[in-house]
């Protein structure tokens, strides 16, 4: 009896979760009251930089195109945060994810010397004190689906 109560509370659970998954699938974006359910084209990421958000999309903004066209035609989401206070660290967080480091949260004012030791076929530097980005690997940008 009691293996037949746990197998019904799973299946319950089970059904639960399944139709609260259902329901959500419906309607994903139901909690932005904002969202009028038209299908997402184009999401533009404007990074302020050295300007308050106020300055840019308030009432007496210099940038009409940001603070009144753009906002007009779709759902401005203004709840975000920078991850530090000047840029290195903001901008490398906006593309990977990566919270700040020492260095990086002071915009990198800790200078290595690069030693270089050589180069690989495909143009990258070998060597030690600095950091090379490879010319063959895709940018974000171009790896990102055409909308």
């Amino acid at each position: 009896m009691l293996k037949f109560i746990k197998w019904s509370l799973a299946a319950l659970l089970v059904g639960a979760l399944a139709a609260s998954a259902a329901a959500r699938a419906e309607n994903p974006f139901r909690g932005f009251p904002d969202f009028d359910g038209r299908k997402i084209g184009h999401v533009w990421i404007i990074v302020l930089e050295n300007e308050s958000f106020n300055d840019t999309f308030g009432p007496n903004s210099l940038a009409p195109f940001l603070s009144k066209t753009l906002p007009s035609q779709g759902v401005m989401l203004n709840q975000y945060y920078a991850t530090g206070h000047v840029s290195l660290d903001n901008y490398i967080s906006m593309v990977s994810g990566q919270g700040p480091t020492v260095q990086t949260r002071v915009d990198c004012t800790f200078y290595d010397d690069f030693q270089l030791t050589g180069i690989t076929p495909d143009g990258q530097a070998i060597g030690t004190g600095w950091c090379t980005r490879r010319r063959s690997r895709p940018s974000a940008t171009s790896s990102l689906p055409r909308a």
